[in-house]
């Protein structure tokens, strides 16, 4: 852990709001309504030929109109993206979960995966970012390509490193820090709020940097005996009842926090 962080304990609010909480049917039964119209749409807009379907209130798989994704269907033999490319559709999916989340920060936004530097106009416009998350669910690792950016992440056009977050959470991949976790405003916003010394704006948020909070959600979820994604998701929830309180005041919904 990084020295940074020695003595930063989880407070006693995320203590009993974890414990209260299963990750069975808090974390992988955390569905959002996804409108499946918009993203086919799109997919089929940008010449791809992914398509996303959902549940309905029956459970029975749809393709069209408003339908439930939840966490659990966010994974590599999924039933809920159809198409030649498993992880694009994967990918996609991914999107329209975290994109649809009443509780998140992120918002609703169709990710142009296609590369705008080919080198010659028949190479396939998706390639690049293809071979990156195929290499995550092959290796269940982030790939150190010799292309990488910078930050330390891989070049894949158009999908950003909180989308790309939730892929490797999806992919079971890992990283130094531990399993790779969903990483959003709302939740880095509470860690700051409750005292973490790091840069508050995710989208600045380099490998190093990610590895460091994945480090820090996985060792309060072993101090609490719960698990990282509990954590993160009391993070996320903490600051979204602090919004819920500050529009509605004393009619906010009672929490734990």
């Amino acid at each position: 852990m990084s020295f940074l962080d020695e003595g930063f304990m989880p407070p006693e609010a995320c203590v009993q709001w974890c414990q209260l909480r299963s990750y069975d049917l808090h974390v992988l039964d955390d569905g959002v309504l996804v409108d499946l119209d918009w993203w086919n749409t799109h997919l089929e807009r940008a010449g791809l030929d992914t398509r996303l379907r959902g549940r309905n209130l029956d459970g029975a798989i749809v393709s069209h109109g408003g339908a439930t994704v939840q966490r659990n269907d966010l994974r590599i033999d999924t039933e809920l993206a159809e198409g030649e490319d498993k992880s694009l559709g994967l990918l996609f999916l991914c999107a329209a979960w975290q994109g649809s989340h009443k509780n998140r920060k992120a918002m609703r936004r169709f990710p142009d995966v296609k590369d705008p530097h080919l080198a010659r106009p028949e190479m396939n416009p998706v390639a690049k970012t293809l071979a990156v998350l195929d290499r995550c669910i092959k290796d269940r690792v982030v790939p150190e390509l010799p292309n990488g950016s910078w930050s330390g992440w891989p070049d894949t056009p158009g999908v950003g490193m909180s989308l790309m977050a939730t892929f490797l959470w999806a992919s079971k991949a890992s990283v130094t820090g531990g399993r790779a976790q969903l990483i959003d405003q709302f939740g880095v916003s509470t860690l700051i709020h409750e005292g973490w010394l790091e840069d508050p704006a995710v989208t600045g948020f380099t490998r190093r940097r990610y590895d460091r909070y994945v480090e820090l959600l996985t060792s309060w979820a072993t101090d609490i005996g719960t698990s990282p994604e509990l954590v993160e998701m009391w993070l996320v929830q903490r600051w979204s009842a602090r919004v819920r309180e500050a529009r509605d005041g004393r009619l906010a919904e009672p929490t734990l926090f």
